[in-house]
């Protein structure tokens, strides 16, 4: 037996473990919170991050109040959809009950993949959206975008001038704005909590 032989089998395996432990953790860095955002506090993911930046959490009563003041702004709202449906145009028409979001997550432990993103139980009131929705989020199952997910939007009033030359804004048939949507993020019913949860989640 070549004693040689040996010594490199011996290092090259050893070389290998290393090698493999070392793309495990990478791929875990990578992942980051995943693709639910499990933190303790938000973080946009790369295709939201610039709709993040520019857009703003304006308050629900604001914007309902008087949207034409604010039709040329981005808002960025979290709501709980309660009906989805089918328009004319091919886009879906997603009527939510708008919740704050709650800077700090709850969490069920001190790891960050115990922490769900978290909004406020109490509703500020009704809104809808224009969206085009990804194909995986109209497929049947549990993951769709249906009654019960969360959805954070990002959008615009939908307002134009009318003959007398005042702005008029577009509301859906509860009385809440309609906004016309640019992007979504989607959490099913079982990767968020509300404030609710507070009970049995720790901060």
């Amino acid at each position: 037996m070549n004693l040689a032989n040996i010594k490199i089998h011996s290092v090259s395996k050893a070389t290998r473990k290393v090698l493999f432990f070392s793309f495990v953790l990478l791929m875990f860095t990578a992942c980051g919170a995943g693709h639910y955002g499990f933190s303790k506090t938000y973080l946009p993911n790369a295709e939201e991050k610039a709709y993040h930046e520019q857009s703003k959490e304006f308050g629900y009563t604001d914007i309902n109040s008087n949207p034409a003041d604010y039709r040329d702004k981005l808002i960025s709202w979290f709501g709980i959809v309660r009906k989805v449906t089918l328009t004319d145009d091919g886009r879906y028409q997603v009527q939510m009950s708008h919740r704050k979001h709650s800077d700090r997550h709850l969490c069920s432990s001190e790891s960050n993949s115990s922490c769900r993103v978290t909004v406020h139980f109490k509703s500020s009131g009704n809104f809808s959206v224009l969206l085009n929705l990804k194909p995986s989020d109209t497929q049947a199952g549990l993951d769709k975008v249906q009654p019960g997910s969360l959805l954070r939007v990002f959008g615009k009033v939908r307002c134009r001038e009318n003959d007398d030359e005042q702005m008029e804004c577009d509301y859906d048939d509860l009385g809440g704005i309609l906004l016309d949507g640019e992007f979504y993020r989607q959490w099913p019913a079982r990767y968020f909590v509300t404030t609710r949860a507070v009970g049995s989640m720790r901060r």
